[in-house]
């Protein structure tokens, strides 16, 4: 059973002006499409019924997408409740910050001040440990991030290729020197404002196609940051259903339609079932 964070949530001021940073631009996104992008594909009120399938799926993708940041950033990755041995076993070492000992693949992060069942980083978007009890959350918020830019990007395809296809010097300063050309008017006001958006889209949108590649990678194959950057635990790989399964939850089918809906874990995040490798 998932426990909530009750001592380390957004205690430092980056944490909360990094909170407060992602909350903007989402949010920002969303309402340059609905009414800026969409009035200029489909026109102004709702009479199309296109332009209500729009922004009914793009406030769904937001509501999915705030959900699970939230999740992530409320679950403790730590061992919760479960009491650990006393005594040292086989793969387990001491952890002289939490004074107890922890299970294989765990850490301790000095920023949660706790070990992290099976934990991949801290990550310091959403202020909290990505690890065994965080992943399913982790991975359907860089889903709903990458999904939401996705979809902002291709609807503004059209004023994309307005603004670029013609490729100048002017063109350039506005993309990567925003309040430079705004200082010596080199594009109107509602024009830089569209251009700042469109091309902030974009960035983002190959920064979270790269996250999100490199962490369903890892997680298909049933490895954390850590074990792909030292090339270990080739023994938690058990193939794609069971790598989902320890990744998304037992309902990982459909799991990924919602964070709300249920999908425990197999297991505690502490003993992991091993592949078997057979001697040639």
């Amino acid at each position: 059973m998932e426990r909530i964070k009750k001592n380390s949530v957004l205690t430092q001021f980056h944490e909360r002006l990094i909170c407060g940073f992602i909350h903007g631009f989402v949010l920002l996104v969303y309402f340059f499409e609905l009414f800026i992008i969409l009035p200029r594909i489909y026109g102004n009120g709702f009479s199309s019924n296109s332009k209500i399938a729009h922004t009914f799926l793009g406030t769904y993708i937001l509501v999915n997408l705030l959900i699970a940041y939230w999740k992530f950033l409320l679950t403790d990755p730590g061992p919760g409740a479960v009491v650990l041995p006393s005594s040292l076993k086989k793969g387990w070492f001491y952890c002289w910050s939490c004074e107890a000992n922890a299970p294989p693949r765990s850490f301790h992060c000095h920023r949660c001040n706790i070990c992290v069942l099976a934990r991949d980083h801290h990550c310091v978007i959403s202020s909290n440990c990505l690890g065994y009890k965080t992943r399913r959350y982790f991975l359907l918020m860089n889903f709903y991030f990458w999904i939401a830019l996705l979809y902002a990007n291709v609807l503004n395809i059209d004023f994309a290729w307005e603004v670029y296809h013609n490729f100048s010097f002017n063109t350039f300063i506005v993309m990567f020197l925003p309040g430079i050309a705004w200082m010596f008017g080199m594009a109107e006001n509602e024009t830089f404002f569209m251009m700042l958006v469109t091309t902030l889209t974009l960035l983002f949108f190959i920064y979270a196609s790269s996250v999100f590649y490199f962490h369903v990678r890892n997680s298909v194959q049933g490895r954390t940051t850590y074990e792909y950057k030292y090339k270990k635990g080739h023994e938690y790989n058990l193939g794609l259903k069971k790598n989902l399964e320890n990744s998304l939850g037992m309902n990982w089918k459909i799991g990924w339609i919602s964070p709300l809906i249920p999908s425990p874990l197999p297991g505690n995040g502490i003993n992991f079932e091993e592949r078997v490798v057979k001697d040639t």
